[in-house]
Parts: structure tokens; C-alpha cells; sequence
């Protein structure tokens, strides 16, 4: 549905020239929640305002539905964005609010009104159409200005952080609200967050962005459990790195007794495990096994992170789930046994750590 293709933006010029995206190049496909993910600064906020068409790029094409449309205005692309700050008119009543940009569009007032109902009954804010938009809650708020950028019928909805302003107990609601909304539309939606949990719970595909570039394009679990590189695998969750090293076909941690066969390049490499793959107090046969000292015990409700030093200044985090026993799972102080799985392995090459 939406190709971008080498897609570059640089601002200013000459020596002071800042290149935000360095030749940006994925296809989005139609009905799909595709997410931009990244920190600060990594060129997800300027790539999703080329897309509305606020940023023209300094090179490549923008092609949606086989045209590119990366020098039209952005009045005459079928796209919404939803902001950070929902930028709703306090005069206004929620019902008004949704139906004005059918009205700035000339539709026929029947038509505005029953677009407006059939949007708050989407939103599930029927009940609010007469109340002030600045009566309502910052939840509210965030379904009205979603209704008010459905309205118009767009073929992508951009959302730019839309719950950055909410408390976690409301994002966590809202996350489950906004994948409904995109099911039951079936809109193609491109959602920017720096959050890996909303990028988790919510999309079908999620691009990592840093540096203005792509790290890897994949489904939250393949972004999961098979990074590409060790930023990804840093980004995406939490994660232990573990320097080894692969030798005609074994791979060797020097804290662990023995060694794995593994079929990888010969040389150093960085390990990487999870902290909830780590098995404490457990040997297995296929998997590398050392001590370790518990340092902290940090709890967390629901598990408990046992932060570990191993020999030769080796720390790791796993993490032990809690049942109904009370107490810690383990001291502080304690010698414990760790296993590391093979099937939980995952090797990236040392450079790019």
C-alpha cells in the first residue's frame, strides 16, 4: 500500500548539515498497525511527518497506492495524524469537535451528523456528544481526537505518540482500546512510540529505528526472540550480554565448565539470554552451566530480578517468578547454580556490539 523508497531528509546546508534519515527503504501493507520504534532523536517523528506530508524529503519517493506523493500537499493526501497534544477546540462539544473537519470539507450537514455518531459510537463516547471537549478526561480527550481523525475516512491514520500525556493504567487501557479501533476500521495505522511495550502489545510489525536508519522489520515476537544486532536485542526488553567465543563449532563461555555445539563463524561473539530464560538452581544437559553469587534481590509483584556476579566480573539479571510462597526466592549472599539453555541462546556477531 505504502512504499517508501531510499526515502533521505537532511536539514541545513553545507558543513552544518544534519542528515535525520539516511535513505529509509520498507513497504507498509494495507490494514496493518505499523509501528516506528526508537529513542529520542532516531528519525521516527520525521519520517511519520513526510508521510502527512509536513517534511518534504531531500531525496526519494513516497508511493501510496502506486503514485508518489512526496511533493503533494498535505490537504490532498488521504491521511490523519493524531498528536502528542490532541489540539481540540474547548468551545466546541465533543460532537462538533469530531465533525469538523467534514464541515471544513463542505459535506452535507447529514452526512456530518451521521459520521458523528457512527464515530462516537466507534469510540464509545455516544454518551459525551453534547459535553465541552474541555470537561473531559485525557482519555476522553484521546478517543475524541481519534474519532475526529476517522471521520474524514483516511486511508492511513499516523498517531504520534498519542499516549505519551496519559497515566500507565489509562496507556495500558488505551493500548488495548487503539487495537480494536484499527481491527474494527481495518485502517492501515503507522504508530510512533519510543515505548517497547506499546510497540508489543499493539502492532503487527514494528520497524527499530536509530540514527536515522532501520534496524530490522519484523513481528514483536521475531523482534523478540531474534534480533538482528545487539541494539535491537538491547532495545527490545531486557537482555543479558555475554562475551564468548566460537571454536570449530563449540561455543565457550570461560565462566562455564563446558562447552556447546553451535554451527557459527569461528571467533568472538556476544552472547545474549533473557533474563526470564535463565534457569537458577537447575543443570541441564544442553546448556552452558556456572556459579554465580547473588547480589540484589529486586521485587517486582509479579517476579523477582536476582542481579548475579559470576567470576571474572560476569553480572547477569534472571528473573524468578513468584507464586504463593512468601518470602524471597533466594539471599542475598547465596552461591547459586545458573543454567543457560541452549534453545535460548541467541549469538551476535562482536562487532556490532
Amino acid at each position: 500500500m505504502l512504499d517508501l523508497r531510499n526515502l533521505t531528509k537532511r536539514f541545513g546546508k553545507g558543513d552544518s548539515a544534519f542528515t535525520a534519515l539516511h535513505e529509509v527503504s520498507f513497504s507498509i501493507k494495507e490494514g496493518e498497525f505499523f509501528t516506528l520504534l526508537g529513542p529520542s532523536g532516531c528519525g521516527k517523528t520525521t519520517l511519520l511527518r513526510m508521510i502527512a506530508g509536513f517534511e518534504p524529503p531531500s531525496g526519494g519517493a513516497l508511493v501510496l497506492d502506486g503514485r508518489d506523493i512526496a511533493q503533494m500537499p498535505p490537504n490532498r493526501r488521504p491521511v490523519n495524524t493524531v498528536f502528542q497534544n490532541y489540539a481540540l477546540f474547548p468551545h466546541m462539544t465533543v460532537a462538533e469537535n469530531v465533525g469538523f473537519a467534514l464541515s471544513a470539507m463542505g459535506r452535507p450537514k447529514a452526512e456530518i451528523s451521521e459520521t458523528t455518531v457512527r464515530m462516537l459510537d466507534l469510540v464509545q463516547l455516544s454518551h459525551l456528544a453534547h459535553r465541552k471537549s474541555g470537561e473531559l478526561s485525557g482519555g476522553q480527550q484521546q478517543r475524541v481526537a481519534l474519532a475526529r481523525a476517522l471521520a474524514p475516512k483516511p486511508r492511513i491514520l499516523l498517531l504520534d505518540e498519542p499516549l505519551s500525556a496519559l497515566d500507565m493504567k489509562l496507556r495500558k487501557e488505551m493500548q488495548v482500546e487503539l487495537k480494536r479501533l484499527q481491527q474494527e476500521t481495518r485502517l492501515t495505522f503507522v504508530f510512533v512510540t519510543h515505548d517497547q511495550e506499546e510497540a508489543l502489545t499493539m502492532s503487527d510489525r514494528i520497524a527499530v529505528m536509530n540514527g536515522g536508519r532501520i534496524q530490522q522489520i519484523a513481528t514483536p515476537r521475531e523482534l523478540y526472540d531474534q534480533p538482528a544486532n545487539r541494539f535491537v536485542a538491547g532495545f527490545i526488553g531486557e537482555t543479558n550480554f555475554l562475551p564468548a567465543h566460537c571454536t570449530k563449532g563449540l561455543l565457550t563461555l570461560p565462566q562455564a565448565a563446558a562447552s556447546l555445539p553451535v554451527s557459527y563463524a569461528d571467533g568472538p561473539v556476544t552472547l545474549m539470554v533473557r533474563p526470564e530464560h535463565i534457569l537458577l538452581g537447575e543443570t541441564q544437559a544442553s546448556a552452558l552451566t556456572l556459579t554465580a553469587r547473588v547480589e540484589r534481590l529486586v521485587y517486582f509483584g509479579t517476579d523477582t530480578h536476582v542481579h548475579l556476579q559470576a567470576e571474572g566480573e560476569l553480572t547477569l539479571i534472571a528473573r524468578v517468578q513468584n507464586g504463593m510462597r512468601s518470602g524471597a526466592p533466594y539471599r542475598e549472599g547465596e552461591t547459586v547454580t545458573i543454567s543457560l539453555p541452549s534453545e535460548a541462546l541467541r549469538l551476535l556477531p562482536q562487532e556490532v556490539a
